[in-house]
Formats: structure tokens, sequence, C-alpha cells
């Protein structure tokens, strides 16, 4: 079975709630250039959580002043016994988002979709959360859980019918999916430009 056959998508599938949420947190999150990144949505918030260099986790969130002791109390309380030490050069990123945040990041990124007619690069983050979330919106299913990193996404749903589906997909899956979803839009085959490539 091909994967196009796996993944039907309706044409005018687009705008669904979970495609356009995780677009606007993939493109927040680009700038991190996560070495691995989770997605957890509970109470409808979604709960990211990104491990990427230190340098990049620093200018998303710069560190407040604080005195000596307070910077120490600080890393007490927020240090986690079941995770093990992270590498020097490596920091992990925490952010929730919820609903009134995404929509004024969808706002504030409008000018970034200008581009008409031209598929987006599926190595963006954004445009890689889009297309899982285009998947879960054609399921009307509702987001449970997202795991990326260098190779492979996982990810969880609840379906229409109450069922937990798990996927897993590596890079190239994940981008025929996104042609199949363009060319059900367009009504047109593109050509596959990862034709050989596995």
């Amino acid at each position: 079975m091909q994967l196009a056959d796996t993944f039907k998508f309706k044409p005018n599938e687009g705008g669904g709630y979970f495609a356009r949420a995780l677009r606007v947190i993939g493109q927040d999150l680009h700038e991190l250039i996560p070495h691995q990144l989770e997605i957890v949505y509970k109470d409808e918030v979604f709960e990211a959580q990104v491990r990427c260099d230190r340098k990049r986790a620093g200018k998303k969130n710069p560190p407040e002043a604080k005195s000596g002791l307070k910077n120490v109390f600080q890393k007490l309380a927020s240090y986690r016994l079941d995770k093990g030490p992270e590498a020097p050069d490596i920091a992990t990123y925490e952010h929730n988002y919820g609903r009134d945040e995404i929509s004024r990041l969808d706002r504030a990124g409008l000018h970034r979709r200008a581009q008409a007619g031209k598929v987006p690069d599926i190595n963006q983050l954004g445009e890689a959360l889009r297309t899982i979330g285009r998947i879960i919106d054609a399921a009307d299913g509702q987001l449970v859980r997202i795991f990326r990193d260098q190779r492979r996404v996982a990810f969880d749903y609840v379906s229409k019918k109450g069922e937990t589906v798990k996927t897993e997909m590596t890079r190239t899956e994940l981008f025929k999916a996104q042609q199949s979803y363009y060319e059900n839009r367009s009504g047109s085959k593109s050509i596959d430009l990862w034709k050989g490539h596995d």
C-alpha cells in the first residue's frame, strides 16, 4: 500500500485547527533548530519541549537577571531527577501555547504566507508540523502527542471513533504525505522531487 493511499486528504481540508495551530508553533520554534521536539496537547494547550543548542535556547528565552542565591534556588527547583544531565552545549526550552497566543502568532505571521502557488519546504518545522496536523484534521482526530527528532516523527491522536491512533513516519514518508495533500488540492500531479531518495 502506498502512503498516498494511507492518508487521503480531502481537497478543502486545509483550514483545520491542528494544521493551523501546529504550523504556527513550528514557525515560532523553527529558529531553535530542534534536535528533538515533543508536543503534548491537553486541556486545549500545546505543551512544547525542545532540545536544542544552548545558545539558540538562550536567545529564545534570555535568562532573567537574578541574584546569585535566587539563581541557585531556581536551578534546584527546576532540576528534574528523572532526566539525565544535559550535554554542556544542549539545553531544553519549554513553552505552552494556548488558543489566544496561537491566534496572535498566526496574525503576526501572515506576511510569511505570501508565496501563493508555491509548495512550502517540508524541512521547515512549521510545514512538517502542519502536515501532521492535516493528517489529524482529515481524520477528525484530536492530537495527543508528537515526538520529532532528526530521523523520524511519531504522533498519537484520538480518532473520531475514540480510538488512539499511533503513527511513525520517516522524513521521506512525511514529504510524500505533504505532496499527496497538494496534489489533491490542486487536482494535478506534481513532480516527485525525491524520486530515487529513501
